[in-house]
């Protein structure tokens, strides 16, 4: 049995944690002006240091703008948030993967993984690929949910990097987080045993150069996972953005 390992967040982790959830449940708004650094060091009972840290990476990822001598202010992070925006909202929503969250990703998941599973079968002497066939033994194991989805990653990664494209593994890359969630989702709704014939199907059309039939079992693999997820979870249960903030707000005017 394998037991997943304990770590404390630090401060700076929570504070954001916070500030995030803040903002996404609306208690902050868009356009929003935040308290002082100073105000909320001493109302969360943390260090300015924590406070400045935590605001300058909620900067980063696109959660708040700060406009200098004038203050830190909620962005409008669903037009300049990137994908660490798009897993905070997954995680504030549980990755409840429904309709309105599954739809979006599937169709990005079609759109670049036939591509590249078929790049795969053009580069049968790729050594990545003897990677590809120990991800599924692996996955063979009954790993946990949590490995199951890193697994479940790390094929779809794998493949990328033997389609010989310098572009797709780092496009992937990219959307890990939601691919691990939903491969542990996968898991945990008990088709973990037909993910990996899946994965079966598609590693022996790339090994016999079988660029079509890897491109069709790849997205049979993803109207399947459609199915899966799509029947367990329904519409309804979904985070709502914010309405978008005036520039003369998101400025600080």
């Amino acid at each position: 049995m394998e037991f997943k390992e304990l770590v404390s967040p630090s401060l700076t982790d929570l504070f954001i944690q916070e500030l995030q959830r803040m903002i996404l449940s609306g208690e902050l708004k868009v356009g929003e002006r935040l308290p002082t650094e100073r105000e909320l060091s001493e109302n969360m009972k943390v260090s300015r240091a924590v406070v400045n840290g935590g605001l300058n990476q909620l900067a980063d990822i696109g959660f708040i703008r700060i406009a200098p001598r004038k203050g830190a202010f909620v962005n409008d992070y669903v037009a300049e948030g990137d994908i660490h925006v798009l897993t905070a909202i997954m995680e504030y929503n549980g990755w409840k993967f429904t309709p309105e969250y599954l739809e979006p990703m599937l169709q990005i998941r079609k759109s670049i993984e036939p591509y590249f599973m078929e790049l795969a079968a053009q580069h049968t002497d790729s050594p990545y690929l003897s990677k590809i066939s120990e991800i599924i033994a692996a996955l063979k194991e009954s790993p946990t949910l949590l490995s199951a989805g890193e697994l479940i990653f790390h094929f779809y990664h794998t493949a990328a990097l033997a389609s010989g494209n310098v572009i797709l593994p780092l496009l992937l890359r990219t959307f890990m987080p939601v691919y691990q969630s939903m491969g542990s989702v996968i898991a945990q709704l008990g088709y973990l045993d037909d993910q990996i014939k899946e994965f079966e199907s598609i590693y022996q059309a790339i090994i016999h150069g079988q660029s079509q039939a890897a491109k069709d079992c790849d997205i049979q693999s993803i109207e399947n996972c459609r199915k899966w997820i799509g029947s367990h979870y329904k519409p309804g249960e979904r985070f709502h953005a914010p309405e978008s903030a005036s520039a003369n707000t998101l400025s600080g005017k």
